[in-house]
């Protein structure tokens, strides 16, 4: 059995805010805007805070759930059904994160999801 992760963060190639809040608003239901900055979106849903950063890393925007009460249980499944709706690549971690494991993990992986396909890897 998967164990649901506490938070969710993905990251969307060249995503933009609007298309990626209707994709919420279809998976979630309805969305309170809470801030809505230029830089950073923040969104409200089902108990959840939700931000969206454009241009968070390189070419990728950052979706992160704070609080994961989404139909989602991990990053990965959230990754999925984001490619599957939003048809843009898609990368997460390919396991969860401890805070005591710092930002130096060694044996953390990276899933892409593109064109259909999905894919292991080492973001640099």
């Amino acid at each position: 059995m998967t164990e649901r992760f506490p938070d969710i963060e993905i990251y969307l190639m060249k995503a933009e805010a609007q298309p990626v809040q209707q994709w919420l608003q279809q998976a979630l239901g309805s969305l309170t805007v809470k801030n809505d900055s230029s830089e950073t979106q923040h969104w409200q849903a089902g108990g959840m805070d939700i931000y969206f950063t454009e241009n968070a890393e390189k070419n990728f925007s950052s979706l992160w759930i704070k609080q994961n009460h989404s139909p989602w249980l991990n990053d990965l499944e959230c990754a999925r059904a984001a490619h599957a709706a939003l048809a843009c690549e898609i990368r997460c971690s390919d396991s969860g994160w401890q805070e005591n494991e710092g930002d130096n993990n060694p044996g953390q992986g990276w899933i892409k999801l593109i064109r259909g396909e999905e894919k292991s890897f080492t973001w640099k």
